[in-house]
């Protein structure tokens, strides 16, 4: 398969992501809390930024850049929130490769909630 112009293979798509979308929660009193909701788990192709886009992200303060690319999945936008294992990461851009929505490329960094 060919996105952006280059070779990709669909087997890269290895690593398990969910995507979670923010929402608050009203506990007993009336008091919001903020929360997370599953949206889905898909199969991604992480990569952690590294060579000269780890020069351009440090100097952003991005703290634990990596891109995702995952298949196309209606509804995601920047308030939505990845998660990689026990790590939270917080949507910086989204490319829908060659407005084909077929594919999605997620720019991520760490996200510290609060």
């Amino acid at each position: 398969m060919i996105i952006g112009g280059k070779p990709t293979n669909p087997g890269e798509l290895r690593t398990k992501i969910t995507l979670l979308e923010r929402d608050v929660a009203v506990e007993a009193g009336g008091f919001q809390v903020p929360d997370l909701l599953t949206i889905a788990e898909v199969w991604s192709k992480w990569v952690n930024v590294h060579g000269s886009e780890a020069w351009v992200a440090s100097s952003i303060q991005a703290e634990s850049p990596a891109t995702a690319l995952i298949r196309w999945l209606d509804g995601l936008d920047t308030s939505c929130v990845v998660q990689k294992g026990d790590q939270l990461y917080e949507i910086v851009s989204l490319d829908n490769i060659g407005e084909r929505s077929e594919y999605i490329e997620l720019k991520v960094k760490k996200w510290q909630p609060g």
